[in-house]
């Protein structure tokens, strides 16, 4: 297989990532518009701003990430160098824009003024981050993992896929997602794991909003635990698909291998690559899919004034 088709075929989804990132700064600016004017209090009003800025920024930064990698992956790095960069441009962007949800915690509004009320209640990752869309992301991660121990244990020199038929006849195709592309996939895919949890980590954490009630400050840690769980799961489903594609190809290529005009095919490895292909291609929409049905807007609620909202759950804090 050239070079160019693999190019295409794992390319040609994270292209999609342009028109995603567009509807969804579309969809947050309408959002946030429509929430301002039922938003109980001016701080919540500035965390749900900088909340909806941090994810657009986000979006932004990944697109220009693959923009940058495209423009310069040329002159980087040429033949099986190549291969590599084009198999980590879904993790790369990814740890993009992790870094900048990161960013964008770590700047969070703090409380100010000489008089301020916040939540006393912990917060941990588990009773900020969905659950279903955690879970998601780590069946991507693990199976991206254990997709890329079996191509790399299948692979002889970590580059193709063989397939011998005696002591004098083998055939051989490429390429494969052996050790050779799948170490440094497998690296960055630890590398987007850890970015993801020590994001959500810092949504836990961070200062709570002032003046707010407790479950509107818990529904906004949740949503932008959301938004950074919809981008993660997002390049892990499109670095898995890009695997299965790939591999998918390379068994039927050596499936169908012809030898002195003769054609030597198995129906296993044919069978088998075609599984994978159509594997791959539900994954790399189920990605999108998923981060477009998990788009919400922050929770608006007309909530009670909150000083008496908080009482419960808050001390005033001198500055």
């Amino acid at each position: 297989m050239s070079v160019r088709l693999v190019a295409l075929l794992v390319v040609m989804p994270l292209a999609l990532a342009v028109v995603v990132a567009v509807v969804v700064i579309t969809l947050a600016h309408r959002l946030s518009r429509s929430e301002r004017a039922v938003t109980p209090s001016s701080a919540l009003v500035a965390a749900r701003r900088h909340a909806g800025g941090i994810d657009a920024l986000a979006w932004v930064g990944l697109v220009a990430a693959l923009v940058i990698i495209q423009v310069f992956a040329p002159s980087l790095t040429n033949g099986l160098g190549a291969g590599v960069l084009i198999g980590l441009t879904p993790t790369l962007v990814g740890a993009t824009f992790l870094a900048v949800q990161s960013a964008g915690e770590l700047t969070w509004p703090r409380p100010s003024g000489p008089l301020r009320r916040a939540p006393l209640t912990p917060r941990t990752v588990r009773t900020v981050a969905p659950v279903g869309l955690r879970r998601l992301t780590w069946v991507w991660a693990g199976g991206l993992a254990m997709m890329l121990v079996a191509c790399g244990l299948a692979s002889g020199n970590g580059r193709d896929i063989e397939r011998v038929w005696d002591a004098a006849s083998s055939g051989a195709a490429g390429p494969f997602p052996g050790w050779f592309y799948g170490g440094p996939l497998l690296v960055a895919t630890a590398v987007v794991v850890v970015a993801t949890e020590v994001a959500l980590l810092l949504v836990a954490r961070r200062p709570a909003v002032a003046d707010t009630a407790p479950a509107d400050d818990l529904a906004l840690r949740t949503v932008s635990a959301r938004r950074v769980l919809r981008g993660a799961q997002l390049v892990l489903a499109w670095t898995l698909a890009g695997v299965l594609l790939v591999a998918g190809t390379a068994l039927r290529s050596v499936g169908t291998i012809e030898v002195d005009g003769v054609g030597r095919t198995s129906v296993g490895l044919v069978a088998g690559g075609t599984a994978l292909l159509l594997l791959g291609l539900a994954v790399a929409v189920a990605g999108p899919l998923m981060m477009l049905l998990t788009t919400v807007a922050v929770p608006a609620r007309g909530a009670a004034p909150a000083g008496r909202a908080l009482h419960a759950a808050s001390d005033p804090v001198g500055s």
